[in-house]
């Protein structure tokens, strides 16, 4: 059987879309119901080990000016907003997570977003979808997303294939991702740097920033 690398390097996929010069640090989702021990929907303990790069990554860039904005995925208290989550997943269905207004919609205190940061809520997967995500992103001319969060087969997949889809450069930070299963993870973290993004480390988005002057992704007055 042919080894998968040496398939897709033949059909000439995995080339590298590179850092843009304008970026923003998203968070998608860091909630305690994804991020509690004892949540239903919990990615724990793997979750955990995200906290700390996506701290140190969130805070290079307001060192450099660079923002950071979180998403927050919700469903009304009422459930009217769930979809077809409810049928897919046995939780939504019984209303117990993601809850506009709980503890567990709550973005987790270890990252809790600093002043000038700016939080997204979302309704479906995707942070672009029927959000205003695109209209500060184009304000701020960003054209490149450092992406951190959860999960990275649902939401953070969602978000990445809808900024290919705008021309926006994801670069999904090794690190600061998450997901249920390492397998899943690599499944899916694989495929998006074939396909839709570059999987990059802490170590490289750091130099990256390190190397922006300060205030780089504030837009020119004109």
């Amino acid at each position: 059987m042919q080894d998968v690398n040496d398939l897709y390097s033949q059909q000439g996929m995995g080339q590298r879309i590179g850092f843009g010069e304008r970026p923003a640090v998203l968070v998608i989702d860091m909630q305690n119901d994804f991020c509690d021990p004892d949540a239903p929907t919990t990615l724990w303990p793997s979750i955990r080990e995200t906290f700390e790069p996506i701290r140190r990554l969130s805070a290079a860039a307001r060192e450099r000016g660079v923002p950071v904005i979180y998403t927050q995925g919700l469903v009304a208290a009422d459930g009217s907003t769930a979809g077809l989550w409810r049928f897919k997943q046995r939780y939504h269905a019984e209303g117990r997570v993601q809850i506009e207004g709980s503890r567990g919609a709550e973005i987790v205190s270890e990252l809790a977003p600093q002043p000038g940061d700016r939080v997204i809520r979302k309704w479906r997967p995707s942070a672009f979808f029927r959000t205003d995500l695109p209209v500060f992103l184009g304000v701020l001319g960003i054209d490149t997303l450092l992406v951190c969060g959860t999960s990275v087969s649902g939401c953070v997949r969602a978000t990445v294939t809808d900024a290919f889809m705008r021309d926006i450069r994801c670069m999904v930070i090794r690190e600061c991702v998450a997901e249920r299963s390492p397998a899943v993870l690599e499944a899916n973290l694989f495929d998006l740097d074939q396909k839709y993004a570059d999987v990059n480390t802490l170590a490289e988005a750091l130099a990256y920033l390190d190397r922006l002057p300060v205030a780089s992704a504030l837009p020119t007055a004109r």
